[in-house]
This record gives structure tokens, sequence and C-alpha cells, in this order.
């Protein structure tokens, strides 16, 4: 008599039901970790533009207006990135950076950097806004 060698049906049908289980657990995390990545890119591809405005701020004060240096709109238009397209990088009176994804997951979303000015005209720190709480990066949490 042979013995037979290999594993039945049973014991394969619960290694795939526990394959599927982890799927469906790391799917959904998988796809916050990718929004919240390309969240981060339109972050991380204005930090020369933000660093520009805190120099325009402090030798200008709070009240400044850093679209009047035509230098800090046109970097701001210049910026290109894999989610977001030259042209979709603006800067207001107030120094907010709002950038305007045209692919991925946030496509036809903004997300705007809001500077907190002290009077001092010191930038303490950004804030985001625009986007789910969940996929804002961490540097604006």
């Amino acid at each position: 008599m042979k013995a037979q060698k290999g594993f039945t049906l049973i014991e394969l049908m619960i290694v795939v039901a526990i394959i599927g289980i982890l799927a469906a657990i790391a799917l959904p995390a998988y796809q916050d970790y990718t929004a919240r990545a390309q969240a981060s890119e339109g972050f991380s591809a204005t930090s020369g533009l933000r660093s520009d405005i805190a120099v325009y701020f402090s030798e200008n004060g709070a009240g400044a207006d850093p679209t009047s240096d035509a230098a800090i709109p046109s970097q701001a238009a210049s910026l290109n990135g894999q989610y977001f397209n030259a042209g979709n990088v603006s800067v207001n009176s107030s120094g907010a950076i709002s950038v305007a994804f045209q692919d991925g997951v946030h496509s036809g979303e903004t997300m705007a950097l809001t500077p907190s000015i002290e009077s001092s005209g010191q930038i303490s720190g950004w804030n985001c806004s625009g986007l789910d709480p969940e996929y804002l990066p961490s540097a604006c949490r």
C-alpha cells in the first residue's frame, strides 16, 4: 500500500480564505497610504516656494503681499509634479499656496497651504486644508 502525499481540498480552501481575509484588510490600508503619499507631493514640491514666502514676510512684515514680488507667483506657476502640472500652483496676497491636483487619487481636488504668520513676520507653521484630514501630509497634522 502506498500512502498519498499532498494537501486536501479543505486545507487548500482554508489557505485561500486566509489570504482573502488578509487582502481585504491590506488593500484599504494601502490605498490610504497611496493617497497620503500623493498629497505629500504637493507639500514637498512647494518647499522652496514656502521658503521664499517666509523670507518675504520676514523682510517685509506680516501685512505684506508676497504676490507683489513677481518672482514668487512666477515660481509657483512653474512648479510641476507627478500629480499636478505647471500652472496648477498659485499664491494669493496672504501667502496661501493652492495646489490643484490633476492626476491620481486627488484628481480635481485642491490643497491649500496657509501660513501661520507671527506679528514679527515669521512663519510659525503651515496649515493644510482642502483634502480629507486623513490624507493630509503628516507635516500638516
